[in-house]
């Protein structure tokens, strides 16, 4: 726990970021709605950052604890506070009296939750007293143990009869940080020369990435205010250089922010390129993340409309490259997301996957012959995988698939993975490294029309 944070404090501020995404909101708006609503240190928000996604990788059991613990539901509040402190008992962060004794404080020092400090009390220790009974009781539910509602479980078990166990278990672990290196204003060597130059630790795991033994924030990351470098993971720098823009080319970059990719094109050729995003708020993050980058803003238009609507930003001319990075479960970077899982409806990935094979739909005809476009989701469900680019080919007789680079079929699918004995994949280059996120890519071409 940072110095300067009191554990009182940080359970205090953590337990409504708890309530709000148990009630449905995204972790990451609910504590920016927490950050702006309290005077928080630095210290404390991120403290609260750590417990808030420490208990997210805990949700399943903590809901499981707490059925069991309290003999009454608590009020949403009081849960939320004994589920932060659950997780940090889980985690063994604190001595366990310490941890007791600074969830009561919290809730004493509240008006509202003061009433209800002695039940705190009685359900902490209630846990202490039964965790050795409880706890292999209740991880023999496979959901449980895995941290995921059952239907995502049986999904996964389903499109990964054998490596289902490993895909959701990696969710567990703390995922790195990657950068990718500008080569427009260096090159990887200079970049880990100057983190020497720091006393940062790192290791060169792509033709541009990155990673960092420990992660920093972004503030803190040498040259990423000049542009330097990017922060994306290394499964997802294989997209561009799949799609092999040339500088004489047209690119689509359908559904471009927050931009990674758009400047990951910009980077690697002189290409003139249409970002599209239908979203103003997230439109102005790809636009600023090019100046940051020290791109061309002449050759790369940020275009404010919905990909799938291309009377509302095409304008006639075909392009040679289309990249579409879909919107899609996410089912891929949960370990980046820990809320994921209990944000997504079962229903919701089928109507991705519709959205998906609109968005297709709409841009194909874009293309130019022999042109190609990468379909690219971080999800590993079959429905927006496999499944829609073996529907997408039937719908479309004039596309064909290209191979991508030592896949072992027409399309890659990455499985997020921790650690070498998860496997590695056989379309990754030999030095990426093993802990990759989740990602399919279908790579199309549009066939040349016989004279």
């Amino acid at each position: 726990m940072p110095v300067g944070a009191p554990l009182s404090e940080v359970l205090r501020a953590a337990a409504p970021v708890w309530v709000r995404v148990h009630t449905g909101q995204a972790l990451d708006r609910a504590l920016e709605l927490q950050r702006h609503e309290s005077a928080a240190s630095n210290p404390l928000r991120s403290a609260v950052r750590d417990v808030c996604h420490g208990a997210m990788r805990h949700r399943a059991l903590i809901d499981a604890l707490l059925q069991r613990l309290a003999a009454r539901a608590p009020e949403p509040e009081i849960g939320g506070l004994l589920a932060v402190a659950l997780s940090q008992l889980l985690d063994d962060a604190y001595g366990e009296h310490v941890l007791v004794d600074q969830a009561v404080q919290a809730a004493r020092n509240q008006p509202q939750m003061r009433a209800a400090a002695g039940f705190v009390n009685a359900v902490l220790r209630s846990f202490l007293r039964r965790r050795e009974q409880l706890l292999p009781e209740l991880l023999l539910d496979d959901a449980t143990r895995l941290n995921v509602p059952p239907w995502w479980l049986q999904r996964v078990r389903h499109d990964h009869p054998d490596r289902w166990e490993g895909v959701l278990a990696s969710a567990a672990a703390e995922p790195p940080l990657v950068l990718r290196v500008n080569c427009r204003r260096g090159d990887i060597n200079g970049y880990l020369a100057l983190l020497r130059e720091q006393s940062i630790a790192a290791t060169r795991v792509g033709p541009s990435a990155v990673r960092l033994q420990r992660p920093l924030p972004v503030a803190r990351i040498p040259g990423f205010a000049q542009g330097l470098v990017s922060v994306q993971d290394a499964a997802a720098q294989l997209a561009a250089p799949w799609l092999q823009p040339s500088d004489a080319d047209r690119v689509l970059d359908a559904c471009a922010a927050p931009g990674g990719k758009t400047g990951h094109l910009a980077e690697l050729s002189d290409a003139n390129i249409d970002a599209v995003e239908v979203d103003p708020v997230r439109a102005r993050l790809v636009a600023e993340n090019l100046l940051r980058l020290g791109l061309e803003q002449s050759r790369v238009r940020v275009l404010v409309a919905d990909a799938g609507d291309p009377a509302a930003y095409w304008d006639g001319h075909p392009y040679d490259r289309i990249l579409l990075d879909a919107p899609c479960t996410a089912s891929g970077i949960v370990r980046r997301h820990p809320d994921i899982p209990w944000l997504r409806r079962e229903t919701d990935v089928a109507q991705l996957a519709t959205n998906q094979a609109r968005l297709l739909d709409a841009v194909w005809p874009l293309l130019a012959p022999a042109g190609r476009l990468l379909y690219v989701v971080c999800s590993v469900f079959r429905q927006e995988a496999h499944e829609q680019a073996d529907s997408f080919l039937e719908r479309h007789p004039d596309a064909r698939a290209v191979a991508l680079p030592g896949a072992p079929g027409r399309w890659c699918q990455l499985l997020p993975t921790a650690g070498a004995d998860a496997g590695h994949a056989a379309c990754l280059p030999s030095d990426l490294p093993t802990d990759h996120d989740g990602f399919f890519f279908a790579l199309l071409e549009k066939k040349v029309p016989s004279c």
